[in-house]
């Protein structure tokens, strides 16, 4: 059947109107701090667990990149297995528990770190007495966007019964394009079998930057980590101290593990407190201060290095992404005695 066009518009105006359309949206969705007390856990009676939404369509906090989302797992239960096309890193919050990938168990307590690789089959397990609590970062919006986000939920199929990871053809010898497309894609990072997968928080050391905070790797590929880009580290600000102010490309999403103060984003200051999410904005001058002036403050900072920063620094070269004060206004940390990184760290 012939089909004719029959619009007036020029492509120029079409473009044009897609982007001020496209901007007018995400500025929508902006919000600098998502309380704790913002968030409702509701009940899913699919996977068996209680679930909130900080950023995320799923709870009306739209986001083009990132999400965030808390999990409680109820004493006794074992949610239902499933896998989906997004990769996804975890923070334990409180409580003892487990996560299985790929049929390995992660046995994990408070403040300990995993990695949920794409098309992993994965669930999550509470054997104690007491619900277990732990929150998730993806890349779930950014693969939505881009028509690529899948998910497959599996019930309590055991997981030697279900479909393995997806594999990109067999490698073939040769030297023409195709070849060298299937030689390529064989070697990239897909499910649980080539990447570390828990990061037990005993097990890190800090280290002071330069920016003024004393730095915990968690999830990292200097740690062993193949992810799509998701990376996450624990910033400690000493007591009534602040990291220095900068600056970069993409946004970030800081959640605050212990401590009260103020993140700065463009000179206006947005206070935070224990539970909540620091959402900041690419591209907005920010610094966060502990105010407490006798404890230090612990903020778990994730964002999509990897993949989103790196695309955008090829595609926006020569412009830096990453932007310091020619002079960093980094605290005087001279006298400063760090407690040892454990100190705080729930038992339970």
């Amino acid at each position: 059947m012939r089909s004719i066009t029959t619009t007036n518009a020029s492509h120029y105006d079409i473009q044009k109107k897609r982007r001020k359309d496209l901007i007018e949206e995400w500025r929508r969705y902006r919000k600098t701090i998502v309380g704790r007390s913002d968030v409702t856990m509701v009940d899913d009676p699919i996977r068996r667990a209680r679930r909130g939404v900080y950023v995320s369509r799923d709870g009306d906090r739209p986001s083009m990149n990132l999400d965030a989302t808390v999990h409680e797992i109820a004493p006794g239960t074992t949610t239902t297995i499933h896998r989906h096309s997004w990769d996804a890193v975890g923070f334990v919050e409180s409580g003892h528990g487990w996560t299985e990938v790929d049929g390995q168990r992660l046995d994990w307590r408070p403040w300990d770190s995993f990695y949920l690789p794409a098309w992993s089959w994965h669930r999550h397990g509470n054997d104690g007495d007491k619900a277990a609590t732990f929150l998730t970062w993806s890349v779930e919006p950014m693969l939505e966007w881009l028509g690529a986000a899948q998910i497959e939920d599996a019930g309590d199929t055991p997981v030697e019964e279900l479909p393995p990871t997806p594999r990109p053809a067999p490698e073939v010898v040769g030297d023409h394009p195709y070849a060298r497309r299937l030689q390529r894609l064989r070697h990239q990072p897909i499910g649980s079998a080539d990447t570390r997968l828990l990061t037990r928080f005993e097990d890190v050391r800090g280290v002071v930057s330069k920016r003024g905070a004393r730095s915990l790797f968690l999830v990292d590929s200097t740690l062993g980590y193949r992810t799509q880009g998701l990376s996450i580290v624990m910033h400690e600000l000493a007591p009534g101290r602040h990291q220095a102010r900068h600056r970069h490309g993409g946004d970030a999403y800081l959640y605050v593990v212990k401590g009260n103060g103020h993140t700065t984003v463009d000179d206006v200051p947005h206070a935070w407190k224990t539970g909540d999410l620091i959402v900041v904005d690419h591209w907005v001058w920010h610094q966060h201060v502990n105010t407490d002036p006798t404890t230090t403050a612990r903020l778990i900072r994730v964002h999509n290095v990897d993949a989103l920063y790196n695309m955008m620094r090829v595609l926006l070269d020569p412009l830096e992404l990453i932007e310091e004060p020619p002079v960093l206004d980094a605290p005087d940390l001279e006298g400063v005695v760090w407690p040892d990184h454990l100190l705080g760290r729930p038992e339970e």
